[in-house]
């Protein structure tokens, strides 16, 4: 996940608060899903939709989140923006490692020990989706491998989806999903700092002209010139 760090941005729209009659407005089934998921195609851009127990989250690239998410956000804007409650709905936008560790503690079991594992259904569903529909980038699919796999972990190593917990037993369990969250985030910049390491040690590509040198027998001049340059022949300087 070499670029996944700096290229990846996450809209979160919070439906915890919602009245049921907007909750029923701003989630989205699976129909919806699929087609923003076409839109964005069309448009060429990454988009991956996490509809969670009480979010909706949405994943696209920063070169791609307009394209993916001004078309999607507009359509709830005027379906909603006369229901009550409306204006107190709270949007969270992340970009980044941010983004990385909001889905990240999700999969775990941390975002709400109330619903304990029951995101990673979300994020692998959110996942066959964009990949069915070609919306899944390089970097989207492998932040979603990254999130399974805390999820299977989260899941053999804890309790947090045992049938019939309690809210407390829930919180005690939350500390070793904790610990399974931040093994998985240290590996994930381990590896993001190997691949800006490995990049930045390729050395740089060499001149096929070496230096001019003022001594250089039969030539008294090289000229430098750039082979994209604009400039007519009689500006460009020669020297």
């Amino acid at each position: 996940m070499a670029t996944a760090g700096t290229t990846l941005h996450l809209l979160s729209i919070d439906l915890h608060s919602a009245p049921n009659s907007l909750r029923a407005v701003l989630e989205l089934d699976p129909d919806d899903v699929e087609h923003w998921l076409e839109r964005a195609r069309a448009a060429g851009a990454p988009l991956a939709i996490v509809c969670g127990p009480d979010s909706v989250d949405l994943y696209s690239s920063d070169a791609g989140r307009r394209a993916a998410f001004k078309p999607l956000l507009e359509s709830l804007w005027s379906l909603g923006r006369n229901l009550e409650g409306f204006e107190r709905i709270r949007t969270r936008e992340a970009a980044g490692h941010a983004a990385v560790r909001h889905m990240l503690r999700q999969a775990a079991g941390l975002e709400s020990t109330e619903h304990g594992l029951s995101y990673s259904s979300a994020i692998q569903s959110a996942c066959t989706q964009a990949r069915r529909f070609r919306t899944l980038s390089d970097d989207l699919s492998e932040l979603f491998s990254l999130a399974l796999s805390t999820a299977d972990r989260s899941e053999s190593e804890t309790a947090l989806s045992a049938p019939h917990s309690t809210r407390a037993s829930r919180q005690i369990e939350a500390l070793g999903a904790e610990r399974i969250y931040e093994e998985q985030l240290i590996a994930f910049q381990l590896a993001a700092a190997n691949d800006e390491a490995a990049r930045s040690s390729v050395p740089a590509p060499r001149s096929s002209l070496p230096p001019y040198a003022a001594d250089e027998p039969g030539s008294c001049m090289r000229l430098r010139i750039s082979p994209f340059s604009l400039l007519p022949l009689s500006e460009r300087k020669t020297s």
